[in-house]
């Protein structure tokens, strides 16, 4: 079976750090893979608000997600720390591709990767539910 491999940039351009809740763990008591895509989410949402946006009004365009890749490194557990870095790349007239790091941030395994991960994204105008350009503005955060 062929095994995924996202090709990130090296540097990504914003990044929030995150702890792995009880809830965030499944039966074997590691991060569970649906709460990784949940937890990017979280850092992707909080990217927009930090920008005085969010995901449903980017200068009165929203997202709509396309695609979404995870490639699982490491686990992660209940009380770990991580950072989630964000990156953007790959740009079209209607969208793009959002590339993810998460890493570890304490312990031991300070530093190493838990997952790399793409979402891929185009710009939607809700109001009459047609794929639109992307806004400048955001453009100029990565």
């Amino acid at each position: 079976m062929a095994r995924v491999q996202l090709d990130l940039p090296e540097k990504l351009a914003w990044s929030t750090s995150l702890n792995i809740r009880i809830y965030d763990t499944n039966f074997a008591g590691h991060l569970a893979h649906d709460r990784v895509v949940s937890l990017l989410h979280e850092s992707r949402a909080r990217l927009f608000k930090e920008k005085g946006f969010s995901e449903l009004n980017v200068n009165g365009y929203g997202i709509i997600l396309t695609d979404l890749v995870v490639e699982y490194k490491a686990e992660a557990f209940f009380g770990d720390q991580v950072r989630v870095e964000i990156g953007a790349g790959d740009f079209t007239t209607k969208g793009c591709d959002l590339y993810y790091r998460m890493i570890h941030t304490d312990g031991p395994i300070n530093g190493k990767i838990v997952c790399n991960a793409k979402t891929g994204l185009v710009f939607m105008d809700y109001t009459t539910r047609t794929v639109s350009n992307i806004p400048e503005i955001f453009k100029s955060w990565f």
